[in-house]
């Protein structure tokens, strides 16, 4: 059996004053990632690694950075990424052509290229495909990893960054691990050129989209919605996998393929032990005469504990931090054998959920009261660090900085409460955690989620929250595609047809279920208890061992003065054995310093002789036609 962990894909655009610089910067670039080094404009630097390497960018410059992008009514052509980067904000009058243009793109999307005599990047309409962007003396950088970009300026971790991922187990905003690298926004332009980094995005971002007028019921709207999109993909790739699970949104999807076209579907699911998840979609599988794929986690347990480590390791580098590693190398290790086919996927469906959603939903206000109920009961239970790893008053500061952190985002949607959890939940928890996941291997294969098209989203925000409240627009969306579908039951739920009608039967089962939702979250608040995910105590278990065996690997930790000095020897002499997810925070917080310890170059002077990784960069006459630049400029927002 093969352990060979797979490196993540990723590039960076670097830019400096003068040639000299910005070949050093492109050479450290490099030498951290073993990358490849080509010219985009004069003193300006695209360098790829991993599966992108493999990519060389079109005649133009163009480099589209995610694998299999796409459109609503298909594969995005060169010439529409082309416009896509090339596209004037506010001082020309198309910017309400622009703004349509990338709604129409599905997130995941970022592409870099040359455009008159810059290197611009763009990101999709969430924001989802991450992209940092950072600047120094007389140098700017773009790059899909934050790390990198962290090694350049060499100024350390954001501290505020480390509270929130402690809490949350993710990042809110812009922010990340490093001080002065953030991410670009939803929709945001970066150019870079001349050591200059300029960046806009759309004037109105977050706004909801106008949508046509019609007396159709949502549910019927957003139905033909998929069966559209949905029905394009197969067509354009008749070798895609569904993504099936037990729950919902995945059947959903498969409820808008079109009945003749299932049996020729094949459905993909990850065995998760104790979870009914696998049954019910080899019960939906087998009724639609599908063949099914079932990916199970037998063999993890023979990795060994270095073994393990270099797997988390990786995750860790890939997600940057703003994630759990330990989920993502028990799915990067469950699919490596797998082909490299489209996938169909169900992400996003949460957004028409209201998935905060708790009693009935009243116009109530956003008050710091009722988000720092939402940040203990909702946010934080699952994700937390345990209190205990931290030196004194750390924790309760991160704590109050994160509850403060969750008031701001969601009185900054100007909306009532419960909107304003819908606001949160796709711009901070999708766009942020789901996106940094996404990011971290959408550059190996294609996966689409016909959910994420802003058409659908925006039609879930514009509805009201007693028509999301319990799954019910989702139930009735699936009814409207196909009614035999939504009589099979959930995992431990009602099925989706219970929560699409009100009956008496049915508002009984569902209060049933929602209070052992609230029971169990009150007996996690309570017991300080966290759920880590498939395969994860397993990786637990092994990072942990070879931390024993290796136990210098925690000294850098040691450094912050955040971590307990003895819970730190407790954990490296194995006689404490934390939980998951404080397992997952530690891995992250030795990637961020491990990333910090790379030889920055903040300034024009030259690096060290010897400084590894050096290698010879294009000279920019190679680069083509570098003449013309951008008309518009302005500040780059920090």
């Amino acid at each position: 059996m093969s352990h060979v962990v797979p490196r993540g894909a990723g590039f960076a655009v670097v830019t400096a004053a003068d040639h000299a610089h910005a070949t050093e910067l492109a050479a450290l670039v490099r030498g951290r990632r073993d990358g490849v080094v080509s010219v985009l404009a004069p003193a300006t630097f695209l360098v790829r690694w991993g599966a992108l390497a493999a990519d060389r960018p079109d005649d133009d410059g163009t480099l589209v950075t995610v694998r299999g992008a796409r459109g609503r009514a298909g594969d995005l052509a060169p010439d529409d990424v082309g416009v896509l980067l090339a596209e004037p904000f506010h001082d020309q009058l198309d910017e309400a052509g622009d703004a349509a243009r990338l709604r129409a793109v599905l997130p995941p999307f970022a592409a870099v290229g040359a455009v008159g005599g810059e290197a611009v990047v763009r990101v999709d309409w969430l924001g989802f495909r991450h992209v940092h962007v950072t600047r120094g003396d007389g140098w700017a950088a773009a790059s899909s990893s934050a790390g990198v970009l962290g090694a350049l300026r060499g100024e350390g971790l954001d501290r505020e960054a480390l509270a929130s991922q402690s809490q949350l187990g993710w990042q809110t905003g812009s922010r990340t691990w490093h001080v002065g690298v953030r991410r670009l926004g939803p929709g945001e332009r970066a150019a870079l050129g001349d050591g200059r980094l300029c960046c806009r995005g759309p004037r109105y971002p977050r706004a909801v989209t106008t949508t046509p007028r019609t007396n159709a019921a949502p549910e019927a709207v957003a139905a033909d919605l998929l069966r559209a999109s949905v029905t394009s993909f197969l067509d354009d790739h008749p070798d895609a996998v569904l993504q099936l699970t037990g729950g919902l949104d995945s059947r959903i999807l498969l409820a808008a393929v079109p009945p003749r076209r299932r049996p020729e579907l094949e459905a993909l699911t990850l065995v998760v032990p104790g979870s009914p998840d696998a049954e019910i979609a080899a019960r939906l599988a087998r009724e639609q005469g599908m063949r099914h794929h079932l990916v199970d986690l037998d063999g993890l347990d023979s990795l060994t504990p270095a073994e393990a480590w270099d797997q988390v390791r990786e995750a860790a580098r890939r997600v940057d931090g703003a994630a759990d590693p330990l989920g993502l190398a028990v799915l990067l290790w469950a699919e490596r054998d797998l082909p490299a086919r489209p996938r169909l996927a169900g992400l996003g469906g949460e957004v028409a959920r209201g998935f905060y959603y708790v009693g009935p939903p009243l116009p109530l206000r956003v008050t710091p009261t009722r988000a720092g109920a939402l940040t203990r009961w909702r946010l934080t239970p699952n994700e937390r660090v345990d209190p205990a790893a931290f030196a004194p008053g750390v924790a309760e500061a991160a704590a109050a900085q994160v509850a403060g952190d969750v008031h701001a985002a969601l009185s900054a949607t100007g909306r009532p409460w419960w909107p304003a959890t819908d606001e949160l939940y796709l711009w901070e928890r999708t766009g942020r955690w789901a996106g940094v996941l996404a990011s971290a291997t959408c550059a190996d294969r294609t996966t689409v989620n016909p959910m994420l098209d802003r058409a659908f989203v925006d039609l879930a925000r514009s509805v009201g929250p007693s028509v999301k409240q319990n799954m019910r627009l989702l139930s009735r969306i699936l009814v409207e595609l196909d009614p035999d579908l939504a009589l099979i039951g959930l995992d431990h739920r009602p099925p989706p047809v219970a929560y699409a009608t009100r009956t008496w039967r049915g508002s009984a089962a569902l209060a049933a279920t929602q209070a052992r939702r609230v029971g169990g979250k009150v007996a996690q608040r309570l017991h300080s208890t966290t759920r880590p995910p498939a395969g994860g105590e397993t990786l637990r278990s092994l990072v942990l061992e070879h931390w024993c065996a290796e136990p210098a690997l925690l000294d850098p930790a040691r450094s912050l003065g955040v971590l307990r000095e003895d819970w730190l020897d407790a954990v490296a002499a194995g006689r404490h054995r934390p939980a998951a997810t404080t397992v997952s925070f530690l891995v992250n917080l030795l990637n961020a310093l491990e990333e910090q310890e790379g030889r920055s170059v903040p300034s024009g002077r030259s690096c060290q002789s010897g400084q590894s990784g050096t290698s010879r960069v294009p000279h920019p006459s190679t680069a083509g036609r570098v003449e013309g630049r951008s008309s518009a400029r302005t500040e780059a927002r920090d």
